[in-house]
């Protein structure tokens, strides 16, 4: 039997929370940590793998600077090195990590930085060898060495950067990345690097802004206009959200989850301010959904608001009843201190979204569906589908909107997968039932039976009854 340890089933509940909230970058970040804590964690690798298929999808690969082989340019450098059986160093270790020889490939590094300690080329491969194999607090150091050395050094800035954008120390990230652009203020690089952390921190047009200098720079640099086209794809789609978000709140302003949705929405997009004031609305009108002080916790904390950002997620916390954790103590000593990134930290421990958004949006499309807006119903029924196809209630009220709207086929279809998900759903086996009547009657009958022996509800039972005794 496996043993999970404590910290890497807190770590894999704060990926999964962020991942349901579309934090897809962070949730990469804590199953990474996962993984690094317990290799063997049940089914990490497939989190992983669905996590960062989520972040290429919003971001068309943006931030993946990090190429599968050696950069040409880390590999120009490796070729320069000037000591016995340095020639073609960089090769020997690509070879060495396609087999899969991890510790061959470091221990073949750390022998020739032996020979050569201050080699430029030789610690930048380092770093590059030990980014691609999630050492980044090595790589971090490895790098941060290399400055000492070459103090103010572009290609050194412009890898330190990565790698603290791989672990999302944006602020970090964007020292290292302007203090490069201002030794190099032409280098299309580093334009498209700044572009990657303006993505990861919701700055959209910051972004676009960057890709569009770098493009008029290197007019022919095909990576770059195709981070520009996906991120402004990523533009469209969500000013297209935003729109339809912000007339269906206008439409229903007691429908809460909707200004859940737009504050986050606007987040996404990079409009703070708006969603600011959207996410503060909904608090005003209930103060206890917990979801909306993540929000603003996490839009403050982007703006490097640190102090109310803590106030956010601290009253996050108390709300939702663990502010009596040892995560909350150590954050209440250190804040004492005036520790504000450490305490922060340790707040974010527990400062987690619970938030399943694919039972938010069922919610949602059944009030839509009791107000008989069957388009409205349709549409939030097929997102939670897409969030979550597990949940058998959000086919089942989707098969019911199909059937207002005539759909039969496509009713038949979302019960059927319903009862896939759930044999013994009582309410589907008895809309099927009733669905197949008239064409199927042998079938109908099977389905009317088995949802009579389930308890179906007494106003349902009493049809099924009824059209099971007109069939005798």
């Amino acid at each position: 039997m496996f043993i999970r340890s404590k910290e890497a089933e807190e770590l894999f509940d704060r990926g999964i929370n962020y991942f349901r909230a579309g934090f897809f970058a962070a949730a990469i970040q804590e199953f990474k940590s996962v993984k690094k804590t317990e290799p063997d964690y049940p089914n990490i690798d497939y989190f992983l793998e669905a996590a960062q298929k989520k972040n290429d999808e919003i971001s068309g690969k943006l931030a993946n600077f990090i190429e599968e082989n050696f950069d040409a340019e880390i590999q120009q450098l490796s070729d320069e090195l000037t000591f016995e059986d340095s020639s073609n160093l960089g090769r020997k270790v690509n070879s060495l990590l396609k087999k899969d020889r991890t510790r061959d490939a470091l221990q073949l590094l750390e022998k020739a930085e032996a020979i050569v300690p201050d080699s430029k080329p030789l610690l930048l491969l380092l770093a590059n060898v030990q980014r691609r194999l999630a050492m980044l607090e090595e790589a971090e150091k490895t790098l941060q060495r290399a400055l000492l050395v070459f103090p103010g050094d572009v290609d050194i800035l412009n890898n330190l950067g990565n790698v603290f954008l791989a672990r999302s120390f944006f602020i970090d990230a964007e020292d290292a990345f302007r203090e490069a652009l201002r030794n190099s203020p032409d280098d299309p690089r580093i334009l498209n690097n700044i572009a990657a952390l303006k993505m990861q921190t919701s700055r959209l047009d910051d972004a676009e802004r960057n890709l569009k200098r770098a493009l008029k720079i290197k007019p022919d640099w095909q990576k770059v206009r195709h981070n520009l086209e996906n991120l402004q794809a990523r533009m469209s789609a969500l000013d297209l959200e935003i729109e339809t978000l912000r007339k269906e709140f206008i439409e229903h302003p007691t429908y809460l989850d909707i200004g859940l949705a737009l504050g986050r929405t606007l987040f996404f997009r990079g409009y703070f301010s708006e969603a600011r004031s959207t996410l503060r609305n909904v608090l005003k009108k209930n103060p206890n959904l917990i979801a909306a002080y993540f929000y603003l916790g996490m839009v403050h904390e982007m703006n490097e608001d640190l102090e109310t950002a803590i106030d956010y997620y601290r009253e996050m916390v108390i709300r939702s009843g663990k502010e009596d954790r040892p995560e909350f103590l150590n954050f209440e000593s250190l804040i004492k201190q005036e520790f504000l990134e450490e305490a922060l930290v340790e707040l974010k421990k527990i400062a987690v979204l619970d938030l399943d958004m694919a039972a938010s949006r069922i919610n949602l499309g059944i009030k839509y569906f009791e107000d008989c807006q069957w388009q409205g119903a349709l549409r939030h029924f097929q997102e939670a589908v897409r969030l979550n196809d597990a949940y058998p209630d959000a086919f089942y009220w989707l098969a019911l909107t199909h059937i207002q709207l005539n759909e039969t086929a496509e009713a038949k279809k979302c019960l059927e997968k319903a009862l896939e998900l759930n044999p013994d759903y009582a309410d589907a086996h008895f809309q099927l039932g009733m669905l197949l009547k008239t064409r199927a009657k042998k079938k109908a009958k099977t389905h009317l039976e088995k949802a009579l022996s389930l308890n179906l509800r007494p106003s349902f039972a009493n049809v099924a009854n009824q059209i099971l005794q007109q069939q005798k």
